[in-house]
């Protein structure tokens, strides 16, 4: 007799991709495509973003051959409804969007422990995750998150043991190539991400250089990459298309000033050949290696402008591409997933 498929469900107080497109979204819907592909049954149950189209606002739909279904209302009657259903074998949650409380959180675990669901939790990130499950973290199964960094601090707080999962892009995503735009290109422009740094750079420090703004994290209706010109800044709406915005990047830049968790864009980037400067904090460095250089001292505008201008060196940029795909080696994707499926496996044997 055939082995039965493993049916996952995949729910959260979130929207999902293409609605979602941070790095966090992309990751959880490459790994939902690739579990499908290798044979586990995959439903994914979320929210409805706020503010998007009325034909949007409670939706079915397909991704990439992944079940989706966002609803903007009764998430615990509906979620419920589905969970009838589909009778998954197990659960995974993930980082909730900023209005979901705690409550929400609770309810929703509740319902989980009311169906005898063991729940796994791919953590992307501290906040908000750590304080929504900080009184029912014990009635997680597994945990899983995104970098070591992010490992050390689960441990500090919930003094419990997680799984390493890299969320590594496929190279299948982009169109790898050499030639690039003259652009240092920044993604998604926030205080926290280090829009002031960026700013002084592009009008005080760096004005003769050509800066792109990759914008946001949603837009369900982009199809492509919408340019605006202003001054040495062009501005681009975020879109699935990231191959067209590193085809215009010469150099990549990730000025946080908060602890990051990991960084996908990094290794997105040294996938096409481009190298990457980065704040040295959080889990940066694990994502950018010697594939780029990291800046201790990043509050100081100063630091960025001579870091953008090393990289301006044909001959370190050239040490800098190889040293990004020796890097690259780290982070097999089968071996990603294949971490992925052994916690499944180990929560339900």
């Amino acid at each position: 007799m055939p082995r039965k498929a493993l049916k996952l469900l995949i729910a959260n107080h979130r929207w999902w991709f293409p609605t979602m497109v941070s790095g966090a979204d992309i990751a959880n819907h490459e790994f939902a495509r690739r579990l499908r592909r290798n044979g586990v049954n995959v439903r994914v149950f979320g929210m409805v973003a706020p503010n998007v189209e009325g034909t949007t606002r409670q939706r079915g739909y397909v991704a990439d051959g992944v079940r989706v279904n966002l609803v903007q209302s009764d998430f615990i009657r509906r979620l419920s409804a589905t969970i009838e259903s589909f009778r998954p074998d197990i659960v995974m949650t993930s980082s909730p969007e900023t209005s979901c409380s705690v409550d929400d959180v609770h309810r929703m675990m509740h319902l989980f422990d009311h169906y005898s669901l063991p729940v796994v939790i791919y953590i992307h990130e501290l906040e908000p995750v750590m304080k929504l499950f900080e009184d029912i973290h014990h009635k997680i199964a597994q945990i899983m998150t995104n970098s070591e960094f992010m490992v050390g601090r689960i441990r500090e707080q919930w003094q419990r043991e997680a799984k390493v999962i890299y969320p590594v892009p496929s190279s299948k995503t982009f169109k790898v190539t050499e030639a690039h735009g003259d652009f240092i290109t920044f993604f998604n422009p926030s205080s926290r991400k280090g829009l002031d740094i960026v700013e002084q750079l592009v009008k005080e420090e760096l004005p003769d250089h050509s800066f792109l703004f990759v914008e946001g994290f949603m837009d369900a209706r982009s199809h492509g990459v919408a340019l605006v010109r202003s001054g040495n800044v062009v501005h681009a709406r975020r879109s699935p298309d990231v191959a067209t915005i590193y085809n215009l990047t010469r150099t990549l830049i990730i000025p946080s000033q908060w602890e990051e968790p990991f960084g996908r864009v990094a290794l997105e980037a040294m996938y096409n050949q481009i190298p990457v400067v980065a704040s040295n904090t959080g889990g940066l460095p694990e994502s950018v290696g010697d594939g780029g250089l990291l800046i201790d001292d990043f509050a100081n505008v100063h630091s960025w402008a001579r870091a953008i201008h090393q990289m301006e060196d044909e001959a370190y940029r050239n040490q800098m591409i190889e040293a990004g795909n020796l890097h690259m080696e780290n982070f097999s994707l089968e071996k990603q997933y294949n971490d992925f499926m052994s916690v499944f496996q180990d929560v339900l044997n």
